[in-house]
Parts: C-alpha cells; sequence; structure tokens
C-alpha cells in the first residue's frame, strides 16, 4: 500500500478523534474555554498558504514531532496550547493535500475509509482517555512518512478556481458539522453508540460509490444535497436506523469528491486559504448552531442553497 494514504489517514483521525471531537469533549463543548482553537487553525492555514516551502518533507516531519510533543499533554491544554494545536492542523493539512496533488483517487478513496472506519470504531472511546491515541496518530504519521518519496516537482497544470467551488465546499462542511454535533449531543439519536458496526459500512459504500460513479464535486451538487435533506428529515422523524445508513453514505460520498477537488487545486496557497474557509470558519459556524440548539438554522441554508442550485446549472449550461 503507498504509505501517503496511511499519512493522510492518520491525520484526519488526529483531526476526528482529538482536534475535533476529543477537545471539545473533554472542555464540555464551551466556547469561551475553546475559542482559540479556530484561531490558531486560521493563523496555521494563512502561514501555510503564504510561506514559501522548499522542503516538505522536512516540515511534515517538524508538524508531526511537534503534535506528539503537544499531545503528550492532552487532554490538559490551556488557551495557548489550543492554539498551538489548531495551528499545527492548520499548516499541515495544506502541506499534506499538496503532496497528495500526484495521487488517484484510489488513494483518495482508500485513505478517508480507513479514517472514517477507524474514527467511528473509536468515536465512544473516552474523551479523557484518548491521550494515548494523540500519541500514536502523529507518531504513525512519521513513521509512515519516513518510507514515502514525495515529488519534488509536481504537475504543473492547475485547475482555475472559481468562488462557487468554496462556497460549496463550506455549505457541505456547514451541514455536515451541524448535524453531527448536534447527534453528539442527542440522547434519543446517538446513532454512534447503538449503530457502530452499520455505520462504518455505509461509510465504506459511499466512499465505494464516490470512487466507482462520482464525477466532479460541482456536478454531483444534486445528490449531495439531496442525500443531506434525506439525513435531516431522517433526524427529525427520528428514525435512528435509517439515519445511520444514509447519513454515513452523504457524508463519505461528499468528502473523497471534495478532497479530490481540493488536491487537484495543486497549489499550496489555493489549499491554505480554502482551508480557512471549510475547515474552520464553516465548522465554527456550525459547531455554534449546535452548541445554541439551533439546527433548523442549517436547514434553511440548505433550504436557499436548493433554490440557487437550479439558477448555477442553468447559468452553465
Amino acid at each position: 500500500m503507498n504509505l501517503l494514504v496511511l499519512v493522510l489517514s492518520s491525520q484526519l483521525l488526529y483531526y476526528l478523534l482529538i482536534a475535533q471531537t476529543g477537545v471539545v469533549g473533554v472542555f464540555d463543548s464551551h466556547i469561551h474555554d475553546l475559542y482559540t482553537l479556530p484561531i490558531g487553525g486560521i493563523i496555521g492555514s494563512l502561514l501555510s498558504a503564504y510561506r514559501r516551502h522548499t522542503a516538505l518533507k522536512r516540515e511534515l516531519y517538524l508538524m508531526f514531532g511537534a503534535q506528539i510533543a503537544i499531545s503528550w499533554f492532552y487532554p490538559d491544554y490551556s488557551l495557548g496550547m489550543l492554539m498551538a494545536l489548531g495551528f499545527l492542523v492548520g499548516y499541515t493539512t495544506p502541506l499534506l493535500l499538496y503532496s497528495f496533488t500526484s495521487q488517484s483517487k484510489a488513494h483518495i478513496a482508500i485513505g478517508l475509509a480507513i479514517s472514517y472506519a477507524v474514527g467511528t470504531a473509536l468515536y465512544t472511546y473516552p474523551f479523557e482517555a484518548r491521550g494515548g491515541i494523540a500519541l500514536l496518530l502523529p507518531l504513525v504519521s512519521m513513521s509512515a512518512l519516513y518510507f514515502t518519496k514525495l515529488e519534488e516537482t509536481l504537475y504543473e497544470e492547475k485547475k482555475p478556481f472559481h468562488g462557487w467551488l468554496l462556497a460549496v465546499m463550506m455549505v457541505w462542511i456547514f451541514a455536515d458539522s451541524a448535524l453531527f454535533e448536534t447527534l453528539s449531543r442527542s440522547g434519543d439519536m446517538d446513532i454512534w453508540s447503538d449503530y457502530t458496526y452499520l455505520i462504518i459500512a455505509s461509510h465504506l459504500i459511499g466512499v465505494f460509490l464516490a470512487y466507482r460513479y462520482g464525477k466532479e464535486l460541482m456536478n454531483q451538487t444534486p445528490i449531495i444535497l439531496g442525500l443531506f435533506l434525506l439525513s435531516y428529515t431522517l433526524y427529525w422523524v427520528k428514525e435512528p436506523i435509517a439515519l445511520a445508513i444514509i447519513y454515513p453514505i452523504a457524508i463519505s460520498y461528499y468528502n473523497v469528491l471534495l478532497f479530490k477537488a481540493l488536491i487537484r487545486l495543486a497549489d499550496i496557497r489555493l489549499i491554505g486559504l480554502s482551508m480557512i474557509g471549510v475547515g474552520w470558519i464553516a465548522t465554527s459556524i456550525a459547531n455554534a448552531i449546535a452548541l445554541e440548539h439551533q439546527l433548523w438554522i442549517a436547514a434553511v441554508v440548505l433550504g436557499v442553497f436548493t433554490l440557487i442550485v437550479p439558477f448555477y446549472f442553468r447559468r452553465i449550461s
């Protein structure tokens, strides 16, 4: 197996299990205890976007080593350490996605499949007890990177970047994060605890469908929108089993295409700036909505987006 895939999956797991759910769970979702995390992420993404990079592998080694160092103190993080954690994730992600430019869609799919399967299996692991996981994941990243040869010169053809692409990415991340964080705090719809194996299977189905049939992210907008609208409907009508099938498929399907779209930018600056909107702004707004129990706002956003989509496709047809 291409070990760069293992680097990607372990870093996605670090974000999911430590930066996203672990830290948030430890601090009981209190915004005043967590607000420096996205600030650090934005700063890291900006620096990654505008700094000149001449030795990607060396930089990734440094970032993974810093992750190990800060993970040693998990979960006893101050506001300053949370900012540092956000910075590390924000800086590392654009570099990793850029290094994946020469990889195939199959490698992206495999990396996401591993991260979703393992992440779902470990999701119910106590937040406070994830210190070992926090240390292991960057160690796996560093070890796999050692046996990976990164291309110094990636192919030069770059896809044009359109504002519509970033807007659509942010809508999907926003809708996903709002529902995910709401479900995480919902006692009667805690599908991850009750239907773990079903969710893993659904994630793998979503990855396969995206790999086999998914095309460009923008062209798949109606399908992804339909999956999210159905997921939200299943949440409100209280159908946990159906939700445990449809929602993970939606997550995996759009994420394979989203990662592919980001990687095909083939420009660290564009990837880094996109990650500010996708990885930090959209998720932070969604988290705030979930904490205030205002999921209806996300539903309204999806509704408005449903009205706008036909105009976009009419314009490009």
